[in-house]
């Protein structure tokens, strides 16, 4: 999910700490069977997502996340440099959370040099950030 993120918006370090939240997260909307904030932790933003029967579940997530001009601000945010995500498949229907935090942004492109030991790095994709106006034709996310 964090690949999927990273192709659509910003390239963000993976954070061990966020997914463990993220994984919290979804078990805690799927429990109660609705998106919502209410158990958003302190010091994160979040972006939620569900839904069912689709051929390629993370791609759909992905396409209501960059439709809903809220949560493309969010995922556009330079200023939340980490990350965590998370799905989980209950009854059929596949839930998803991304916690994300204040931090430096990765490099966003060349070497990795003078990056972190353990800091994952995802693929450059500084080309891809959205306005917050609507761009003509959508772009959709297209899994590879």
């Amino acid at each position: 999910m964090t690949d999927a993120v990273a192709a659509a918006f910003l390239v963000r370090n993976v954070d061990a700490g966020l997914h463990d939240i993220a994984h919290a997260r979804v078990r805690e909307i799927s429990a109660s069977g609705a998106l919502e904030h209410d158990r958003m932790r302190a010091g994160t933003a979040e972006v939620l997502a569900f839904n069912a029967g689709q051929a390629s579940p993370i791609a759909n997530a992905m396409n209501q996340w960059i439709d809903s001009p809220v949560h493309r601000a969010i995922l556009s945010d330079g200023s939340y440099g980490r990350i965590g995500c998370a799905e989980a498949v209950v009854a059929g229907t596949h839930w998803f959370a991304c916690v994300l935090a204040a931090g430096p942004l990765p490099a966003q492109g060349g070497s990795a040099a003078g990056i972190a030991s353990g800091t994952m790095l995802l693929p450059d994709t500084s080309m891809l950030i959205y306005d917050s106006v609507p761009m003509e034709p959508r772009r959709q996310f297209v899994p590879h």
